[in-house]
């Protein structure tokens, strides 16, 4: 009588065999996100940044002045 296969407990393991794998990609998508938020710029980088681009402006600032003072028409 138990000559033919128990369909209930091989589709339980394929189940589970399916979650394990879904779990498993989940940890390597959730591994990629963590990756990629680490990549990303500190508030210390970006002020840094922002920092440096307005110290070129006040550069650039004084030099067309100076040139305006000192080269007169």
């Amino acid at each position: 009588m138990s000559a033919m296969p128990d369909l209930d407990s091989s589709f339980v393991l394929r189940q589970a065999d399916q979650a394990r794998t879904d779990i498993a990609n989940l940890e390597i998508g959730q591994e990629f996100l963590m990756q990629q938020i680490a990549r990303l710029p500190t508030r210390a980088d970006l002020a840094r940044a922002a920092f440096g681009v307005i110290g070129v402006i006040f550069v650039a600032a004084g030099l067309v002045i100076g040139w305006i003072e000192f080269f007169p028409r």
